[in-house]
């Protein structure tokens, strides 16, 4: 992030050099406080070198605010800028609030829940790839996709920048409008009407539809970038089936990243813009209520209480917000636990479908519909208990809320009617104080979303938590070590596999799958075949010793129930190889020497294939996915024990006669096994309860 600090750093010294300009070149009249500030925000620029890239962003702009601000209202004051537009400035102290901005956005840059935040946010913010071409609104604001995404959320935070800016001058609006029409001067008041108002409402349009724009392109980018993101990373190198063997919960990883990415993305936008516009109104107003309010004079008494409206409607709000956490903190286990249940209960439901004739023949409807009962009496309980909770603080806020409308007309109306104020200046004191107490309730009134986006960090968190564990599990533990070194063999030296829970199965210092001699793999159930398997595919954590596969061979696994994707039979036949790669002919030619001739024009339909074939056809349909890919090595698992004897012989010679140059190593409990195989290792239990590997003499006729 080099580039980023040099950024900063630059702009640091160009807004150090401008406030020292504010301060010392004569015919300048800016305040003393707001050169001052220039100085503090150049040094908040230098300090944030090594925070988040996500929220420098949001403090780089502040920065660029802070210029434009100063400078905009220095040029007006030098009559640099016509009479209309220099009105529509906010005032100078607009430009100290940028720089308080961007102090606040420092500070929280050091908060472990903030911290948990950006932690997901920043690598898509520090992304070096072209951007994204699918995607083409704003596609070249940027060389990188992290390079367009920064200056997406710059430009958002210019135009929330904008908006309060807008707001600002429309509170002085107010105040001139009412004075108008107090002092019954009607040219005064067509103008404010006219050259005021309508070229602000207007801007403030145009401004709103450009936002929607600008934040619904970051949101499908972000989006896009942090999906393919995480199920790539979950599909990487058998970290998805690595997961569940980890201590971390990451449960419904679908739901993560389908569902979780939208929501943060979405709330993370929001909240994170809402809260600077807040403390950009906040920092505002609190100002202008307290010149208001610095002479202010308790109702029926001469005490003088200095910036009064301040110190009330602060003490209000955090009182109020003091409360509210009190009543909503156990919203956030609820949150978390409510997506948990509901994804629980959508897994059972497709279960349900893709099992559907399992549990046909077995007339297992009324258990599942019992189970299905359970599940979503679970979401029921936990909704409830969401619903209680969400009205005790909804009662407790609109009360807060409604109590504070009239909070600033009863405090400035004795003022008003002892004509220590105007009618402009009374409507103006409202409108700060309303404006000061929303963001400073900001919450309050954002409890439940906080609360929603808390529970939705922790599911981000705790699944990249656990695909990091998962990836690491290769390397603690037992440490098992997959390698190359073995000339034509695959090797095992040393080797010791055990289960997720630590116990041992399979112990041998030494086995040897010899090339070209088909090998078969016996044993009774639970002696680790298959662990053995997946040991030998590299898939397999729990272990110690060696695995070596020779080097640039292919190897293909093909387990007892395979895996059948969704989408056409083209697609189904091919995988994991894509459709391009092979021809219809071969395709055609593949099903059936794989004893699925009535399958063979039907390449292009769409259909639920893995219910629509029957457990043998899937299986033949898994070897015609061997026969054109043509593996040097073809593992099968029990690949051939929903067929028939002699169609399970038919196989075995049509892949001895297509794949000459594969070899076969099988998993299998028949007897006729036995005969179609060259070599047969049976695994034998030792004394301590594990199984060896053990190569018989030759290949028995029978059991």
């Amino acid at each position: 992030m080099a580039v980023l600090r040099t950024g900063l750093g630059l702009q640091a010294a160009i807004t150090a050099l401008f406030a020292l300009a504010l301060l010392i070149l004569p015919g300048v009249s800016t305040p003393l406080y707001v050169s001052l500030s220039g100085f503090a925000m150049a040094a908040i620029l230098l300090a944030s070198g090594k925070i988040s890239d996500y929220l420098k962003v949001f403090i780089s702009v502040y920065g660029i605010g802070y210029l434009f601000l100063a400078g905009a209202k220095q040029l007006a004051a030098m009559g640099f800028l016509p009479e209309t537009l220099a009105a529509l400035l906010p005032p100078a102290f607009a430009a100290t609030g940028a720089v308080v901005f961007a102090g606040i956005v420092f500070g929280i840059s050091h908060l472990e829940p903030i911290r948990a935040i950006t932690r997901i946010a920043d690598p898509f913010f520090a992304a070096r790839e072209e951007p994204n071409r699918e995607i083409g609104p704003f596609r070249f604001f940027g060389t990188t996709e992290g390079r367009v995404a920064r200056r997406l959320v710059a430009l958002s935070i210019f135009i929330t920048f904008a908006q309060v800016a807008l707001q600002l001058r429309l509170n002085f609006w107010y105040r001139d409008l009412f004075n108008a029409l107090q002092e019954y001067n009607a040219d005064a008041f067509w103008y404010q009407l006219v050259w005021i108002f309508v070229p602000l409402a207007t801007v403030w349009v145009v401004i709103g539809m450009f936002d929607t724009f600008v934040d619904a392109s970051l949101h499908i980018r972000w989006r896009t970038w942090l999906t393919r993101s995480l199920y790539s990373r979950w599909l990487d190198a058998g970290t998805h089936y690595r997961i569940p063997f980890t201590d971390e919960p990451a449960d419904n990883p679908d739901q993560r990243i389908q569902s979780d990415v939208n929501l943060f993305i979405q709330q993370t936008t929001s909240l994170s813009i809402r809260l600077l516009s807040q403390a950009a109104t906040l920092v505002s107003f609190m100002v202008i209520l307290w010149g208001l309010s610095r002479d202010f004079v308790l109702p029926f008494t001469d005490t003088v209480v200095p910036g009064f409206l301040v110190w009330l409607v602060v003490g209000y709000a955090v009182v109020g917000t003091w409360l509210t956490h009190l009543i909503g903190r156990p919203l956030i286990g609820l949150d978390f636990r409510q997506e948990k249940v509901e994804a629980d209960f959508r897994f059972s439901l497709a279960r349900t479908r893709v099992y559907s004739e399992q549990i046909a023949l077995l007339r297992g409807e009324r258990s599942e519909t019992l189970r299905l009962r359970e599940l979503f009496r679970e979401i029921i309980g936990n909704y409830l208990a969401i619903i209680y909770r969400r009205i005790k603080i909804g009662s407790f806020t609109l009360s807060y809320n409604q109590i504070s409308v009239v909070f600033p007309y009863i405090l400035a109306a004795p003022s008003y009617f002892l004509k220590k104020i105007t009618l402009g200046q009374f409507q103006q004191t409202a409108n700060a104080f309303s404006s000061v107490q929303g963001s400073l309730s900001f919450f309050i009134d954002s409890y439940t979303t906080i609360a929603s986006y808390r529970a939705n960090t922790n599911r981000l968190t705790s699944f990249k938590r656990a695909m990091t564990k998962a990836e690491a599990l290769s390397e603690a533990g037992y440490g098992l070590v997959q390698g190359s070194q073995s000339q034509s063999d695959v090797t095992a030296s040393g080797l010791t596999l055990a289960l997720p829970d630590g116990r041992e199965i399979v112990a041998a210092d030494r086995l040897a799958l010899t090339k070209g001699a088909a090998t078969l793999l016996t044993g009774p159930s639970g002696s680790g075949k298959s662990t053995l398997f997946r040991a030998i595919a590299g898939i397999w954590p729990f272990g110690k010793g060696r695995v070596d596969v020779p080097e640039g061979q292919s190897a293909l696994v093909l387990p007892q129930r395979p895996y059948i994707p969704l989408g056409t039979l083209r697609g189904a036949v091919v995988y994991p190889n894509t459709t391009d790669q092979f021809t219809d002919e071969a395709i055609r030619e593949a099903l059936i020497a794989a004893q699925l001739p009535q399958l063979a024009d039907r390449l292009d339909e769409v259909d639920a294939w893995d219910q629509r074939l029957s457990g043998g056809e899937q299986q033949r349909l898994a070897l015609a996915r061997a026969v054109l890919a043509k593996p040097a090595w073809l593992f099968l698992d029990e690949s051939t024990a929903a067929l028939d004897e002699p169609s399970e012989a038919g196989i075995y010679r049509m892949l001895r006669e297509r794949l000459p140059g594969t070899t076969i190593v099988s998993i299998g409990h028949r007897s006729t096994l036995h005969a179609l195989h060259d070599k047969r290792i049976d695994m034998k239990p030792g004394n301590d309860g594990r199984f060896t590997p053990t190569d018989l003499p030759k290949p028995a006729a029978a059991e």
